[in-house]
């Protein structure tokens, strides 16, 4: 062996040690980043489903008294608000077409396809361990003092 090719092979294999050894400590280290960002944007994460549970493609759940509606195409995994955003209703699910309806201002949307009259919000949702979770935004009411 050449004496430029040990250096490089021992140059190499010290970087591989020391990112094997500090690897732990960098994982931890993100997930308390990503804690500390969830406090500082007020996210608090709920779990929904466990992913060896049985789920259909389309579900209206509720989580905390709020309707969420728990979409799956495939792998991909998608949450958005059960309520209607022009009149604020539950939004009533059709599996056989997967979509969704207010029965009162009479708006569609379909899951399928992604598209309607309906604007749906979306949350953010993560999985951990087998788990999904949706992520919640808090929103704090900012009690108002009356000016006399």
């Amino acid at each position: 062996m050449r004496r430029g090719d040990f250096i490089k092979e021992m140059g190499s294999s010290l970087f591989q040690t020391v990112k094997s050894v500090y690897e732990p400590f960098i994982s931890e280290d993100l997930e308390k980043v990503e804690s500390a960002a969830d406090r500082a944007l007020g996210i608090r994460w709920v779990p929904v489903i466990k992913e060896s549970e049985p789920f259909s493609e389309l579900e209206l759940k509720f989580i905390g008294g709020k309707p969420v509606i728990v979409v799956r195409n495939g792998t991909n995994m998608q949450a958005m608000d059960g309520v209607c955003p022009v009149c604020s209703n539950i939004i009533i699910l059709t599996t056989l077409y997967s979509s969704g309806k207010c029965l009162n201002c009479q708006k569609e949307y379909n899951f399928k396809t992604q598209s309607g009259e309906l604007q749906l919000a979306s949350f953010p949702i993560k999985r951990k361990e087998d788990i999904y979770y949706i992520g919640f935004q808090k929103y704090e009411k900012k009690s108002g003092g009356s000016h006399a």
